[in-house]
């Protein structure tokens, strides 16, 4: 049942394309068609350019009248001037943006490596014989404030470096210029 449902589907889609195809005119045809329902262009169309139309009298002008020769190449290089000038500025900012990130990446590893040391240097010591002498606990206690220091210099110094990236998107800078 299902075989004979899928042969009946495949020779209607058959059919129907066989029927288009039937009926279906080459782009060539329907152009030749469409060119004789118009009928011959006239051979003696006018063509305007700008030689042949006319200077004075005629034409309405829209907009604002035509600078001096001078005038314009005085506002060209002001104009010029100035993008430069916006260049230069954009140079010098992304120079220091990048500069402080640059800063701030490099306090955060130099605070990851002296985290990391400390973390050594303290978890090298068997906690029981620490615990067993007095002075001994004092000093594990100690580093172990000095630790948690550390850390928490390191984790401002990346909040720091996370409200430099938001100042940037803020002033409408480019995220690359943190990397």
């Amino acid at each position: 049942m299902k075989r004979t449902l899928q042969i009946w589907i495949g020779v209607l889609v058959f059919t129907g394309l066989l029927a288009g195809a039937a009926t279906a005119q080459s782009l060539g045809e329907a152009a030749r068609r469409e060119r004789a329902k118009k009928g011959q262009p006239s051979a003696q169309a006018k063509v305007y350019t700008n030689d042949s139309l006319p200077t004075s009298g005629g034409l309405s002008e829209v907009g604002a009248a035509p600078t001096p020769a001078s005038s314009a190449a005085a506002s060209k290089s002001e104009e010029k001037s100035k993008s430069e000038e916006k260049k230069e500025d954009r140079g010098k900012l992304e120079a220091e943006w990048r500069a402080k990130f640059k800063e701030q990446k490099d306090n955060i590893g130099l605070l990851e490596r002296e985290l990391a040391v400390r973390n050594e240097e303290n978890g090298s010591q068997n906690v029981r014989y620490v615990m067993s002498f007095p002075k001994i606990a004092e000093e594990y206690k100690k580093k172990q404030g000095e630790i948690k220091e550390k850390q928490k210099e390191l984790d401002d110094a990346k909040h720091k470096l996370e409200d430099m990236k938001e100042e940037l998107r803020k002033a409408g800078l480019p995220n690359s210029w943190a990397d």
